[in-house]
């Protein structure tokens, strides 16, 4: 049976490493990139890079170490060039804020 991790419950409106399963990979096609403002955690305002995925209406946040990996595997640094292109999105343990927590990255190897 299907599980609910808890942050589903605190930011529903983006997609995370916790609607991944565990060593789940998703290949996942961007619809189009821009530049939104987000609610952070704190309910404050942010602008963030948004990438809206095809066929799901939780668009995800990029941040620069995704952007760096979405650049190299489709081999454009324009986000324009990014739209209808296809990329692999996991979940990962990384160490950020004095700890280790998950993340959702982008695997680094083109998606077939």
């Amino acid at each position: 049976q299907p599980k609910t991790h808890w942050k589903k419950l605190t930011n529903p409106n983006y997609i995370g490493a916790y609607d991944l399963q565990p060593n789940q990979e998703l290949k996942i096609t961007i619809e189009s990139v821009s530049q939104e403002m987000v609610k952070n955690q704190d309910g404050k305002d942010e602008s963030c890079v948004v990438a809206k995925i095809k066929g799901t209406k939780k668009p995800m946040i990029l941040n620069k170490t995704n952007m760096k990996i979405i650049t190299k595997v489709l081999d454009t640094p324009f986000i324009e060039e990014w739209a209808g292109k296809s990329i692999i999105i996991y979940s990962a343990k990384i160490r950020a804020f004095g700890e280790s927590v998950e993340a959702l990255r982008v695997k680094n190897q083109k998606a077939q």
